[in-house]
């Protein structure tokens, strides 16, 4: 993963700029390769010419010479001399052309184009290909530079030839438009809010927004309630009050002119109610489909690993990925067995994870979780997921940092339940019922998990208070 970051103002009044910096550094753990600082002047006039400065970062100044170094003399007198209107940060983690040519942000050739991206477009090298047969020329392997090439030839529609995930910010000098996109299914984050005085800031963590901000956060009780009612926060809102999420699937469009902001969603799940495959057809594309989407992402000028967790899911992507690699390291955490008996010795999967292993002729590392291993990465699982959609899972960050040691890309089977159809005690449950009972005894299922004696232990007075008088309010919202 990467990082990304910036701030745009809407107004006539300039960026502070005491604060740019910071922005980059608090994501410094998404990106230890590289960090880049652009920061310009937003000019008048169709296609003018864009006053605009990069700045290089110490840590990596041989990586981009030429630029004033944004902590020294130099770099902060050119920082704190001109009237910025828009700033973009990024911190680099190099996987696709690990050379200079992939610095970020990165602009075109004519220097009005320019983009802090993080993620991967899987299909780039498709897209290349097409951009070469008109014409274009490329400086690097990156699929950023694709990214930038294919906006200049098709304008913000390339968007909906992009295969992976992503999210960016591209800004255009000749029309004086901001874009912020999520990749379709919302893999990589985007945060956002709109501050007082009409500056827009982003980034991909929302600690990053709070050191422009620097304002101590409220809690957006709204989204409280939704995340302890359904253990996941379903809207575009945040825990943080006034800090929003860009959707799945969604563009926003910022005319710096007219300080307005459009959002768009330019893709969403299309179904075939009458699909006309038959059950083996179905088994043959299905199995292209997967190996193709490993083999995708299986592009990578670093090593790749896979968690193997022993089921399905894992196991499938492990075999496509160790056949296109010839062998991979693969990592699973299991748990220590200690005073358990029964049904719980299911939950350690190292045995069948090993007997895949094998099977696959793997590299294969072993994580041992212990309970006691929670309130030591508690700290560091809290700071880094900030909004916890989905829920806290910290047996997934300990086997991490084991796969960290040895890797710098592994692909996960997470989600795989959902996808084909797992779960079948929740078909079971459904039978014979219509949606809203359903959705009204699922909503008393997760009510149940608090009693009410534990809710003062668990809440503050003034939550609990907001809780009683918003219940219905949260429920007729999601519902």
């Amino acid at each position: 993963m990467c990082g990304i970051t910036g701030a745009i103002s809407l107004s006539s009044n300039p960026l502070q700029t005491e604060h740019l910096k910071s922005m980059v550094d608090v994501i410094a753990h998404r990106g230890p390769d590289d960090a880049g600082y652009f920061a310009c002047q937003i000019s008048e006039g169709n296609g003018a010419s864009l006053l605009h400065q990069n700045f290089s970062d110490q840590q990596f100044h041989e990586i981009t010479p030429s630029f004033p170094n944004i902590d020294s003399r130099q770099g902060q007198s050119i920082l704190t001399s001109h009237n910025w209107d828009l700033f973009f940060g990024h911190r680099r983690l190099a996987v696709i052309d690990l050379s200079p040519c992939g610095h970020q942000p990165m602009s075109d050739s004519t220097g009005h184009i320019w983009l802090t991206y993080n993620g991967e477009i899987y299909n780039f090298k498709e897209i290349r290909k097409n951009l070469e047969n008109l014409g274009y020329q490329f400086r690097s392997d990156t699929d950023t530079e694709v990214v930038v090439c294919a906006y200049c030839e098709w304008g913000i529609e390339a968007i909906h030839q992009f295969n992976g995930m992503f999210a960016f910010a591209l800004y255009d000098n000749r029309t004086k438009t901001l874009y912020l996109a999520r990749d379709r299914y919302g893999i990589k984050p985007l945060y956002y809010t709109l501050t007082s005085d009409l500056v827009l800031v982003f980034g991909s963590e929302i600690k990053s927004i709070l050191q422009y901000v620097q304002t101590d956060p409220e809690v957006d009780l709204l989204a409280l309630n939704e995340y302890f009612t359904f253990q996941n926060i379903l809207s575009d809102r945040t825990l943080f009050e006034g800090i929003r999420m860009v959707g799945a699937g969604y563009c926003f469009t910022i005319d710096v002119a007219q300080a307005a902001l459009k959002s768009k969603k330019y893709w969403d799940f299309q179904f075939e109610p009458n699909y006309s495959l038959r059950p083996g057809e179905c088994e043959d594309a299905l199995h292209q489909l997967l190996v193709q989407s490993v083999e995708r992402q299986c592009v990578s000028d670093v090593p790749v690993g896979s968690y193997l967790s022993g089921g399905m899911d894992s196991g499938s992507i492990a075999s496509i990925g160790g056949s296109y690699f010839g062998r991979i390291h693969t990592f699973t955490g299991g748990f220590d067995l200690t005073g358990v008996s029964a049904h719980e010795l299911d939950f350690d999967e190292r045995r069948p994870a090993q007997l895949m292993a094998n099977l696959f002729q793997t590299e294969h590392f072993e994580s041992v979780i212990r309970a006691s291993d929670i309130e030591f990465v508690m700290p560091d699982l809290t700071l880094h997921l900030e909004d916890p959609r989905i829920g806290q899972c910290y047996p997934n960050y300990i086997v991490a940092q084991l796969a960290g040691k040895f890797v710098k890309v592994v692909l996960s089977g997470i989600g795989g339940d959902e996808l084909f159809g797992g779960y079948p005690w929740r078909y079971a449950m459904a039978m014979g019922i219509n949606t809203q009972t359903y959705l009204q005894n699922y909503y008393q299922y997760w009510q149940r998990l608090v009693m009410e004696k534990e809710k003062s232990v668990f809440y503050t007075s003034k939550i609990l208070d907001w809780f009683s008088q918003h219940d219905m309010v949260i429920w007729e919202y999601i519902s």
